[in-house]
């Protein structure tokens, strides 16, 4: 904690919570009152029942032996995932090979429903 009392940490967590307060975050303080009164963040957990993964929607099957499931695109890997585990696609960009997928159901590997990860897409199939 003594690292954060310094000039330089004091700058650097004031800036870190203005860049929270501004987009709608709670600031590094922890406390749910720092944020905005308009915010829409909430200190309650999603509500039972509500889903990431949009209903009626495709999902995809992995096509690989394992498949690293990483934090960002060539990011860390957070697990892995296995041949007919399925995931939901949430973002892709023209041009990238890389997804941003929601596990759907737990995994064979142990990564829990509604996770969120980047896998690179030559490795899913419909």
């Amino acid at each position: 904690m003594s690292m954060f009392r310094s000039r330089l940490g004091l700058a650097v967590a004031s800036v870190i919570a203005g860049l929270m307060v501004a987009v709608g975050g709670a600031a590094a303080s922890g406390s749910a009152a720092a944020a905005p009164a308009g915010s829409a963040v909430s200190a309650a957990p999603a509500a039972a029942g509500t889903s990431v993964i949009p209903k009626g929607l495709k999902t995809h099957k992995v096509n690989a032996s394992a498949l690293r499931f990483r934090a960002a695109p060539n990011g860390w890997v957070k697990g892995l995932l296995f041949r007919g585990d399925r995931v939901f696609i949430r973002e892709s960009y023209v041009g990238s090979p890389w997804v941003k997928v929601v596990v759907v159901g737990k995994s064979q590997s142990g990564i829990k429903h509604e996770t969120r990860g980047w896998v690179h897409r030559g490795y899913l199939k419909r």
